[in-house]
């Protein structure tokens, strides 16, 4: 005899909740053995940004969420530049001058082998992109072993507030000059010591090209005499004949006035100084002319006569001590310049000393680049120059007053 089937006994309260969890640890277990490439969240390229321009050293950073990374690979316009293991995921790459389009990629291998990516292009860098960018200009002395090699653009490397920067311009020594030759007349230099100083800086003048001009000045606790610029030494010849030496010694108000009066002028501006450094009268500090130099960009060199300062000048506005630290602040201005000091024994060696000034500008390298940092917001950007390979000591200003 068949018997028809029965229901199944109705749940209480408590077989539902017994029925709950089994079907909860059900769950858990299929949770638990979902690929553990299914868990990974992916990467992201953190460096270069989105939507700026990339080029000379490049930061390339990203970041990459999950646990079961087998690799990460970095490529740059295609090709692989490095691989990682474990993080950090971050490396540079040198893009050089190429300013065009460039496509960071970054691939992340699973532990069973599938991958995740991530692409950012950056655009090319466009001509309005500097509009607002002043171009910086370096006056570049070398010296040492690579001073008598032909240097190019790609030797050097110029850094402006720590950052690398591209080379738009490259001339050697053609650029024209615009010069202030500032000589000390006061009472210490009467008679064929200042005739010496004269012939020293007509004789820079005679070895100027056609587009370059200078101005001489003479100085004493006042300017003696100030000519305007020109290329012609002779025509100066008469009006230098007539003027004496004598009076005290006003120097950092004369190189303040002879800065200030280049900067108007086109080229590169420089000052050659003749005097002992000794400084009685001027109103102004060492500190002073110094922000004015930095301001006006001007290149200065001091002819420093070693015979008119014996470590002992007094005077109504500075003792010992502090005549001292105006020549050493002299001299941090003539190096932080780009320029130099050239000691003489004797004013009667000053034209040697000029002509050896004149040769060094001409064999100058004139950098510009347009800065990749922010601008206009006053600041002092300090300026640094190397050579990539070659061997070489290298002079230039040590930065500019951004304004």
């Amino acid at each position: 005899m068949r018997r028809s089937p029965q229901a199944p006994p109705a749940l209480g309260a408590l077989g539902v909740l017994r029925v709950l969890r089994v079907l909860g640890m059900t769950l858990l277990a299929l949770v638990g053995a979902v690929p553990a490439a299914a868990q990974e969240a992916g990467v992201h390229i953190v460096s270069p940004p989105p939507g700026r321009s990339a080029f000379e050293t490049v930061t390339f950073e990203a970041e990459v969420v999950g646990r079961e990374v087998s690799e990460v690979v970095f490529l740059v316009d295609g090709r692989e530049l490095r691989r990682f293991r474990k993080p950090p995921y971050r490396a540079q790459v040198d893009l050089g001058d190429d300013v065009g389009a460039h496509r960071f990629e970054v691939v992340v291998v699973g532990r069973a082998g599938e991958l995740r990516r991530e692409v950012r292009e950056t655009p090319a860098l466009e001509i309005d992109e500097r509009i607002d960018l002043a171009l910086q200009q370096l006056y570049v002395s070398v010296e040492g072993r690579a001073a008598g090699r032909a240097l190019r653009a790609d030797d050097f490397v110029v850094r402006d507030a720590g950052a690398r920067q591209r080379i738009v311009t490259f001339e050697t020594g053609d650029a024209a000059l615009a010069v202030a030759l500032v000589v000390d007349a006061s009472e210490s230099m009467r008679g064929e010591r200042l005739a010496a100083a004269l012939a020293g800086a007509r004789s820079f003048m005679n070895g100027m090209r056609a587009l370059d001009e200078a101005s001489i000045v003479l100085f004493s606790d006042s300017i003696r005499y100030r000519s305007p610029f020109t290329q012609d030494a002779d025509e100066l010849a008469p009006a230098l004949a007539e003027v004496e030496a004598g009076g005290g010694t006003a120097l950092n108000d004369a190189l303040f006035l002879a800065i200030r009066g280049l900067e108007s002028r086109q080229g590169r501006r420089v000052v050659v100084l003749l005097s002992d450094g000794v400084d009685i009268h001027s109103a102004l500090r060492a500190r002073d002319v110094l922000w004015t130099m930095r301001r006006c960009r001007s290149l200065v060199y001091w002819i420093a006569l070693a015979d008119g300062d014996d470590g002992s000048v007094l005077s109504m506005w500075r003792d010992v001590e502090r005549h001292a630290e105006e020549r050493a602040e002299l001299r941090r201005l003539v190096e932080e310049s780009g320029g130099r000091v050239i000691e003489i024994e004797t004013v009667d060696r000053a034209a040697r000393a000029f002509a050896e000034i004149l040769a060094e500008l001409r064999r100058q390298y004139v950098i510009g680049y347009y800065p990749t940092v922010d601008l206009d917001d006053g600041a002092w950007h300090p300026v640094a120059v190397r050579l990539k390979k070659k061997s070489g000591k290298l002079r230039t200003r040590g930065g500019y007053l951004d304004y």
